[in-house]
């Protein structure tokens, strides 16, 4: 919320500059068709930082047009600031945090131990004697990287030094965020030991990341001042000062120099209201298309048809998803199940089915959280019985102190499959736009490693084999 306000300012303070050289530039108007054009993609794909960024792109557009190059770079920064407001993509965020939540894990067990408080560490799940603490991806410090990031790139901005300087200042606020988020965590794992859980799981939890952003924010400012940067509220002025004086040769075609406030009077508001009226006209036309033709979504299979007996395989439901992954996948449908072969060797399955994005991610990532530890991946294909189909799947060798685990698994959308989640993004995504079936599935098996490592992928495969053709027709994923 604060972001518009401030590029705002300063894009004031050098109005004089910048409506002394504005030159109008007509190609602007095909950047700000662009920006615009994003805006339904973004609506009919569900991807939710586009319409943010069409926003901001066809204001750039709309700058450049009454503004002219020239003019525009002396508001670089201002407008640059503003895309600090548009979310992060997913695969970013996703590619992003998990680590985030690993270090910030590893480094707040490490410390609390060195201040005296046991800690076991599984994966981001962190354990006292008296309290448990899941570092999950709103405890990242994602947030707190793109405020900090922000906070940097405006300090930087308006400090005075070499450029050098003021880069490595911006480029600090990536591992003072990771900082201030191992310093929140060790504070409630501390807060926890002293006070009880009821202490550090109440107002403290909460009020813990205000409190820490305000020592991220000193520590900008004091690694701004150990760097020799001179903070200056005016330099965004420089080289004439924010009210300095005007560049010549703007002349009107008569050859009088236009009338200043006349000209910032009508420029301003043009740049501002312009690319909104054409975002709410876009939006309505979006809406109206929408009524008009829904994407085809598909309806969500029905995992009774599944049947617990296939081949030499014994199955049984293990019932729900606990609370926590049910409010993150939030899927339209699923199915945990327990396979036996007739041996005794078991493999689980689990099958998600759903529209939204965030209901897919890669199961590495939860292993890694869980506390698992990678000790081999691949990607195979399978060879189907039949006909001759080939899969290709993702395989995760996986181990936790003495045990060790084969983890397969593939997405699948439209009858497509992909060991990739990135793809299989792409797929879902395209979809959307092209107004087909929008639904997709993530299909993962699990097996102990008992005897060997082939041993165990050979089972799975074989359980795949039996129950890919009902997966197909059946249940129709």
């Amino acid at each position: 919320m604060l972001v518009p306000p401030i590029a705002a300012y300063l894009a004031w303070r050098r109005r004089t500059r910048v409506v002394a050289a504005a030159r109008k530039w007509g190609w602007g108007l095909g950047v700000a068709a662009l920006g615009l054009l994003l805006y339904p993609v973004g609506v009919f794909a569900a991807v939710e930082f586009l319409p943010e960024l069409s926003l901001v792109a066809a204001l750039g557009g709309f700058m450049l047009y009454f503004l002219g190059p020239g003019a525009s770079k002396l508001i670089a920064f201002p407008y640059g600031f503003l895309y600090f407001m548009i979310p992060w993509p997913d695969t970013l965020v996703e590619t992003l945090s998990f680590p985030m939540q690993l270090l910030s894990a590893r480094f707040a067990a490490m410390l609390a131990g060195l201040s005296g408080v046991s800690v076991q560490r599984d994966g981001v799940d962190l354990h006292t004697p008296g309290y448990s603490l899941s570092v999950a991806a709103p405890c990242s410090g994602m947030k707190s990287l793109v405020a900090l990031l922000a906070l940097s790139a405006l300090v930087a901005y308006i400090a005075s030094g070499p450029r050098w300087k003021r880069w490595g200042l911006f480029a600090a606020g990536l591992p003072l965020a990771l900082v201030s988020n191992v310093g929140r965590i060790l504070c409630v794992l501390l807060i926890a030991e002293v006070a009880g859980a009821e202490a550090a799981a109440g107002f403290f939890h909460g009020f813990s990341g205000v409190l820490v952003f305000l020592f991220a924010t000193l520590g900008i400012l004091a690694i701004a001042r150990a760097a020799g940067l001179q903070l200056s509220s005016g330099r965004e002025g420089a080289g004439g000062g924010p009210e300095g004086p005007p560049a010549t040769g703007i002349r009107s075609p008569r050859g009088d120099a236009p009338p200043a406030g006349s000209r910032r009077f009508v420029i301003g508001p043009a740049m501002c209201l312009a690319p909104m009226a054409l975002v709410v006209l876009t939006h309505g036309l979006v809406i109206a298309a929408g009524e008009a033709g829904q994407n085809a979504a598909s309806a969500a299979p029905d995992f009774a048809k599944l049947p617990m007996v296939v081949g030499e395989w014994q199955g049984r439901d293990v019932g729900p998803l606990d609370d926590l992954s049910e409010q993150m996948l939030r899927p339209d449908a699923y199915v945990v199940r327990d396979y036996v072969h007739s041996d005794g060797y078991p493999v689980s399955l689990s099958v998600i089915f759903g529209h939204e994005k965030d209901t897919f991610h890669s199961p590495g990532f939860c292993l890694l959280g869980s506390g698992w530890s990678m000790a081999g991946k691949r990607v195979r294909s399978l060879r189907l019985n039949g006909a001759g189909e080939v899969v290709r799947v993702n395989e995760l060798l996986v181990q936790r102190r003495d045990e060790r685990r084969l983890t397969v698994y593939w997405y699948a959308s439209s009858a497509e499959t992909t060991p990739s989640w990135a793809v299989f993004q792409w797929r879902l995504l395209r979809n959307r736009l092209l107004d087909r079936e929008t639904g997709g599935a993530l299909v993962r098996l699990d097996a102990p490693v008992i005897e060997s490592e082939a041993a165990a992928s050979q089972t799975i495969q074989h359980l795949i084999q039996e129950l890919y053709p009902h997966l197909t027709s059946a249940v129709g994923i």
